[in-house]
């Protein structure tokens, strides 16, 4: 990690996110400075090649991963955005029940926890969502997320299964097999033999730094 001079926005410097829409409701996920003590052991300092190190208990990273519950990424591609712009625009796109909370970072992207699991679940399944005509990226939160990356290494993306076998063409059926592939949010599944035939439309979030999958066998068959 690099440190260098800037000025920082305040919500990235005590609390992390800012929180708007609507009443507050505290949930399961609602984190704060105060809700966990640091135990011996649980920060390690040292010294690599004279740079000062410091890392932490796997139950502290297990605390600070689960206050990161119902949280998602976002980044609008093709045109810078500031805090107050985005969170105009994502309040009157999203209309969130419950409040959310936003946190800014680098490189564009945003951090946006919701407290109702609903909103967020919308958010993930629906769209695509568009911002002065760009594209707004939206992607689950991970501990592997860097904002140092230029662009989102997780997009979301439809796909298509339309060689099937007619028995197969049942939800959970579909479910597993779109699961299987990647991490899947919604799917549709076309059922009119006489005009378009039957396939079915999967929404999955497909991580761009592995390699794509064209192709899938089921029951044997491709």
């Amino acid at each position: 990690m690099l440190l260098r001079g800037r000025v920082l926005p305040k919500s990235t410097i005590f609390g992390g996110f800012t929180s708007s829409s609507g009443p507050d409701h505290t949930g399961p996920t609602e984190g704060g400075d105060n809700d966990f003590e640091l135990l011996e052991g649980d920060v390690n300092t040292t010294i690599i090649d004279g740079v000062p190190a410091i890392s932490f208990s796997d139950r502290i990273k297990n605390i600070l991963f689960r206050e990161m519950e119902l949280t998602v990424i976002v980044k609008l591609l093709g045109h810078n955005i500031g805090y107050n712009a985005l969170h105009n625009r994502i309040l009157s796109l999203w209309k969130p029940v419950n409040s959310i909370r936003i946190m800014d970072t680098i490189n564009g992207y945003y951090l946006v926890k919701f407290h109702a699991i609903k909103d967020y679940n919308r958010v993930l399944s629906q769209g695509p969502w568009t911002v002065y005509d760009q594209y707004l990226t939206v992607q689950l939160w991970t501990k592997h997320f860097s904002p140092a990356q230029p662009y989102p290494s997780v997009v979301l993306a439809w796909i298509r299964l339309s060689n099937l076998l007619g028995h197969l063409y049942k939800r959970k059926i579909i479910e597993a097999i779109g699961s299987f592939i990647e991490k899947m949010v919604k799917f549709n599944v076309q059922m009119d033999n006489q005009t378009r035939g039957r396939f079915a439309c999967l929404a999955v979030y497909i991580n761009l730094e592995k390699p794509l999958i064209s192709q899938v066998f089921v029951d044997g068959a491709v």
